[in-house]
């Protein structure tokens, strides 16, 4: 069985920036959340799928606890953060995270003990609920800065999901593929294959995403995750805010350069059927 995504964790230096370019774009964010472990994210929530904007709000409680062995999502963005801004994650959904980690280790990923937290949320009527995660990592050798994992959520989707924040200007309803470089690309595309995953993310060598997108800006990585795709009904809903972070067309799609967009490219595209991911 083909995966699906769940979120994009967009790593951040600045959340309150972040959310106030998403939102010049047309997109409606989320209140924001703080993490147990140090972080504290906004998200922009899809149709069953969600774009996590992620900064380290409180760098004091990173490394503090045994939710930092052996493989801790705190240390790893805060690291990353050291490296560069942009996409320092894909999720994928999950029904079972114990599951994913057997599967990811038979793709030839090193993968730590599911890491389970719970935080709380508040509902648009002002009601507050708890949620519940547990989260199975794949550390690929190959990807320092690509890390991938399952996210299994352990409450109603009610609790998270809520058509007031579901709802954009811009139209923007789900995503497209993800765009990921690397040096080793047929090697890193046999991994995402074998966790069933190679139809969402086209890996690239630099060059060849480069020549795709017409876009050689000096903040595309040449190891990790690039960029993602927008699928919209109508780029004129989208496109004068995005020509104003710097787009530039590529045949029917807009390219937002990720120099313009704390270090992911976002390439937005007419939605046609069967490009849901």
């Amino acid at each position: 069985m083909t995966r699906a995504i769940d979120h994009l964790v967009l790593c951040v230096r600045d959340l309150d920036q972040a959310c106030a370019a998403y939102q010049k774009l047309g997109f409606t964010i989320t209140p924001r959340a703080v993490h147990p472990f140090g972080t504290g994210n906004a998200l922009i929530q899809l149709d069953g799928l969600y774009i996590e904007l992620l900064a380290v709000l409180d760098p004091d409680k990173i490394g503090m606890g045994s939710m930092d062995a052996p493989f801790s999502f705190a240390v790893y963005n805060r690291d990353y953060l050291r490296h560069r801004e942009g996409m320092s994650m894909l999720a994928l959904q999950s029904a079972n995270a114990a599951d994913d980690r057997e599967q990811f280790m038979a793709g030839g990923a090193a993968t730590p003990d599911v890491f389970e937290f719970d935080r709380k949320a508040s509902l648009p009527d002002g009601r507050e609920v708890d949620l519940g995660f547990a989260l199975a990592f794949a550390n690929h050798p190959l990807l320092r800065h690509a890390i991938t994992f399952s996210c299994q959520h352990k409450h109603p989707a009610e609790y998270f999901y809520h058509p007031k924040y579901q709802t954009h200007a811009n139209g923007v309803s789900s995503l497209g593929k993800i765009y990921l470089t690397h040096w080793a690309a047929e090697a890193v595309e046999d991994f995402f294959v074998d966790i069933k995953t190679g139809h969402l993310v086209d890996v690239l060598h630099a060059d060849e995403l480069i020549e795709r997108f017409g876009l050689d800006d000096p903040e595309l990585p040449d190891d990790g995750f690039a960029g993602f795709q927008v699928l919209v009904p109508d780029l004129a809903g989208i496109a004068d805010a995005a020509r104003s972070l710097g787009a530039v067309p590529c045949g029917d799609d807009l390219i937002i350069p990720p120099s313009s967009l704390f270090g992911v490219m976002m390439v937005i595209s007419p939605n046609k059927v069967g490009e849901q991911a």
